[in-house]
């Protein structure tokens, strides 16, 4: 047999070896991360949006640490999604796969970042939600604004809804 097919016959089974790897990986992560998220069930009947937003889903990553994707149900994978945002938290609605509910109660901060596990964008191109879809589990999810005008009216909205925050603002603005 000809070296070269021989080479190539021995990289082909090594990058096979290499992706069922990953594949392998990737399925028990989703099973691990997929008992976290249970608390994230879009409640019925589903809460009127005062407000709604079409972005990017990057990624939600635990919050100490940020190269530590985790692949909750619904946010496994990145995706143009619609965030809902009304008094009882925030819709993340994933076309073709299920809803994300993030209530209230669950919603730490809310921000801007530059970057996450494997994106980078311009200074403050990312919008990240602090949250908690379990009690012992703190994550925070990136999402990437299509609209611009939209980046503003999301963080104001988020932070109105959300007693903890808005309680701080009007704290910070009266000092």
């Amino acid at each position: 047999m000809d070296t070269r097919i021989l080479a190539a016959i021995i990289v082909g089974i090594v990058l096979v070896g290499i992706l069922a790897l990953m594949l392998f990986a990737w399925r028990r992560r989703v099973t691990r991360d997929g008992a976290i998220a249970v608390s994230a069930e879009v409640p019925e009947p589903r809460p009127v949006a005062s407000s709604t937003a079409t972005v990017l889903y990057v990624a939600t990553s635990r919050r100490d640490e940020p190269i530590e994707r985790l692949a909750l149900p619904g946010l496994a994978y990145r995706s143009k999604v619609t965030l809902e945002l009304s008094d009882a938290g925030v819709i993340i609605d994933v076309p073709g796969d299920r809803s994300t509910f993030i209530p209230v109660a669950a919603i730490e901060s809310v921000g801007q970042a530059s970057f996450t596990i494997d994106r980078v964008v311009e200074r403050d191109g990312l919008i990240v939600i602090a949250w908690s879809p379990a009690p012992d589990v703190q994550a925070d999810s990136y999402f990437r604004v299509l609209d611009q005008a939209d980046r503003r009216r999301i963080i104001d909205t988020i932070t109105h809804i959300t007693p903890a925050l808005r309680d701080s603002r009007q704290h910070n603005e009266s000092a």
